[in-house]
């Protein structure tokens, strides 16, 4: 999705409306952006051998295997609002909607992220709303092409594991656009940082839990994570001819309480150290996540009393001559099982290239070899391994608009 960026403007609190420096103000202006994208995927997945068990009569006993063929479409539309105040400030919101719901319509339309900011170039800039975290915000990562990396477009087109998880390659999460507030400073000396708290994990208006008039989205048993704490500090530079961009990201929340005889969950952490160097159209590095998470950093899901950290890394390069872009990456994650079970560990390679039909329009393709080892029935709790191996090959070519 392409970001809308701000820079490294913002602002704190409501000291800074007292400012007085006359400057034009615009009344806020609206704006469509987004993307449309279309892709084909070839899937050999060893998973999908005898996946489906038929039920036409007279076969309630056979299976068969999934296709090795797909398309899938995928789309976003963002509400842009912008506007700036007599006194210097910035002021906006964003809204944007997207075809996400894979489980129920594929029609079917939600909300993405929705927030607004009021930012200044000297004091920083306050987000708040359904936005991601400052950690991911100011994250660096291993650098991609379109739809290439350890969660790119490949996992798409896969079934999810028995523990629910397609994979355990992730950035540090987003925060999953809960509702919070962040606080971004401006940059200094090529420094900047940022901060975001969210009390609970939903997002949106609801303030409680699956409709029920009695749960709410602040108790302690709701199910959901919360008083999540994000932050990063980042640096961005360059040395003679070498561009160097650098960041440390780390997030920390409250698990569920146990109830009910549950299993008691470790308060969930994550942790992300990132460096890129860039020369002569080449961009070289590569990421390193860990702490106490289940399944994907992205899930923010904490893990049982007992189990060891999770840790994953990625390392990639790409290099851009006017329209093409060509890229490759390799990745490695391990997940601890318990007792006598081995580690879960799941490695991922790639190699990518992509086009610039015209300005806003590309066109991609890339494939993607994923090897999948002592899949557990239950990311956050396993008790047994369920698919000892997993091999997967996805080839995939698409199209891009983003307008």
């Amino acid at each position: 999705m392409r970001k809308i960026l701000l820079g490294t403007t913002a602002v704190v609190g409501a000291a800074l409306m007292g400012v007085t420096v006359a400057q034009a103000q615009t009344a806020p202006t609206v704006r469509v952006g987004g993307y449309f994208e279309f892709t084909g995927g070839f899937i050999d997945d060893s998973a999908d051998s005898g996946a489906v068990t038929l039920t036409s009569p007279g076969r309630p006993n056979e299976t068969a295997s999934r296709s090795k063929f797909d398309f899938r479409s995928d789309m976003e539309i963002s509400v842009i609002v912008r506007g700036k105040a007599a006194n210097g400030l910035s002021y906006g919101a964003e809204i944007e909607l997207q075809m996400d719901a894979n489980n129920t319509s594929s029609t079917a339309i939600d909300t993405d992220e929705m927030w607004g900011f009021i930012s200044s170039p000297t004091m920083g800039t306050l987000q708040f709303g359904d936005q991601d975290s400052a950690a991911d915000q100011l994250k660096v990562a291993a650098p991609g092409v379109t739809n290439l990396g350890e969660s790119g477009g490949w996992d798409e087109f896969i079934a999810p594991n028995a523990d629910g998880t397609r994979y355990i390659l992730s950035t540090i999460n987003d925060g999953s656009d809960a509702t919070k507030i962040i606080y971004l400073s401006p940059q200094f000396f090529g420094f900047d940082f940022g901060v975001s708290f969210a009390p609970s994990q939903y997002e949106g208006e609801n303030f409680l839990i699956g409709g029920s008039s009695t749960v709410l989205q602040r108790d302690p048993n709701a199910g959901s994570i919360r008083n999540e704490l994000s932050g990063a500090i980042r640096y961005r530079g360059s040395f003679g001819n070498v561009g160097v961009a650098a960041a440390f990201s780390a997030m920390r929340g409250d698990a569920p309480d146990a109830h009910s005889g549950a299993v008691q969950i470790q308060n969930p952490n994550a942790y992300q150290a990132g460096l890129n160097l860039s020369a002569m159209g080449f961009t070289v590095g590569g990421h390193y996540v860990w702490g106490k998470y289940a399944g994907s950093s992205m899930g923010r899901a904490g893990i049982r009393e007992g189990l060891g950290n999770s840790s994953n890394w990625t390392v990639g390069a790409t290099y851009r001559t006017g329209p093409i872009a060509v890229g490759a990456f390799y990745s490695l994650g391990k997940r601890d099982n318990g007792g006598a079970l081995a580690d879960r560990e799941q490695r991922a390679m790639g190699v990518g290239a992509v086009y610039t039909v015209a300005p806003g329009l590309e066109m991609f393709a890339n494939y993607t070899n994923v090897d999948d080892e002592n899949i557990a029935n239950n990311a956050a709790n396993p008790t047994s391994i369920s698919r000892r191996n997993r091999d997967i090959d996805v080839f995939i070519i698409g199209t891009r608009l983003a307008f």
